[in-house]
């Protein structure tokens, strides 16, 4: 498992603020700071006493202030990866699941995160696994969930208008050569490939959430009521996809499974 950052570049809220320094020595801290909200000079300043708090082995106390710098609105991505580390080392693997999956959302790219998610899901009750089998279907998929959407469709713009000046060109010089051809083919190739992977994953980000189950172990019911038939059981850190929500419970899905019952809307919160 991959240390905590004791550098983080920007805390930010929509834009960058401010910048953080590295993790020095103090002494444990007795208290939260008050007055993060808005406040980059005073997020810098929890965020280095948590740092402190971690390196010292006060996982708990850290982890309470990387919570506060995140409620207070600078949702950095280091700043979930070091959450993430604070939960895992104080025993609450469903928070350490969590806050990885924030940081990922924030930074697809956040390699340490995507590290220490998967360190901390190989360790799980419930094991979830990817449809890719092999080691080179796992290394696609795990490119393919850290490619922001956003590059998918430049990538496919490119493609695109590329495409485009190889058929203008092809008109003009009367067909052109092999060449031509090939460029076209490869061309379109990656347009299809781009342009699916990205409507695949803004379909799937407006179709459904993902949660994280924090409970120890909740049972999923054929309904939302504890009176349903217990359907099967989930427990810490298993992720799974909200479908609906009806009073005090949702219907959740299993990625990679067909398992899907009602949860306790406690039991879970959702990845945002």
């Amino acid at each position: 498992m991959r240390p905590f950052r004791a550098v983080v570049a920007l805390l930010t809220v929509a834009a960058a603020l401010g910048a953080a320094a590295g993790a020095r020595a103090q002494q444990p801290a007795t208290g939260l700071l008050t007055g993060v909200a808005g406040d980059p000079e005073a997020a810098t300043r929890v965020f280095e006493r948590a740092n402190a708090l971690y390196a010292g082995g006060s996982y708990d106390e850290a982890a309470a202030l990387y919570e506060e710098i995140a409620g207070g609105g600078f949702e950095n991505a280091d700043v979930y990866y070091n959450l993430g580390n604070a939960c895992f080392k104080s025993g609450r693997v469903g928070r350490a699941v969590l806050a990885y999956e924030r940081a990922l959302r924030r930074e697809p790219g956040h390699e340490d995160a995507a590290t220490n998610l998967a360190f901390v899901r190989g360790r799980l009750a419930d094991r979830q696994t990817t449809a890719a089998e092999s080691a080179v279907g796992e290394a696609l998929d795990r490119a393919y969930r850290r490619l922001p959407s956003t590059t998918l469709a430049v990538v496919a713009s490119v493609a695109y208008f590329g495409l485009a000046l190889v058929f203008v060109i092809g008109i003009l010089r009367g067909g052109g050569g092999p060449w031509i051809a090939r460029a076209a083919w490869m061309l379109g190739v990656v347009l299809l490939v781009t342009a699916t992977a990205t409507a695949v994953k803004v379909h799937a980000a407006r179709s459904s959430r993902e949660a994280v189950v924090l409970e120890r172990e909740v049972a999923a019911r054929t309904g939302p009521g504890d009176d349903f038939v217990i359907e099967f059981k989930l427990h810490e850190g298993t992720t799974v996809r909200l479908r609906e929500v009806r009073g005090e419970w949702v219907r959740a899905s299993v990625a990679g499974t067909d398992l899907e019952g009602w949860l306790p809307g406690a039991a879970v919160e959702a990845v945002e």
